[in-house]
């Protein structure tokens, strides 16, 4: 079974990012997607995409 899995298993120890994190950002786009029906391009969808993953403030109406 670890033979089958060894990859994973190494490139866990070198990038150090577990599968829980992987799911929750999975899961915060898939939040930002449903919330993006209204947006008119996939850019903006990227945009929020931006916003959301790094917390970034909107930007002030003008």
């Amino acid at each position: 079974m670890i033979e089958n899995h060894l990859e994973a298993i190494l490139a866990h120890w070198q990038s150090r990012t577990t599968h829980a994190f992987l799911e929750g950002l999975n899961s915060a786009c898939s939040a930002v997607k449903r919330q993006a029906r209204g947006f008119r391009s996939v850019q903006n969808l990227i945009a929020m995409l931006y916003f959301t993953a790094d917390k970034l403030p909107l930007p002030a109406a003008p």
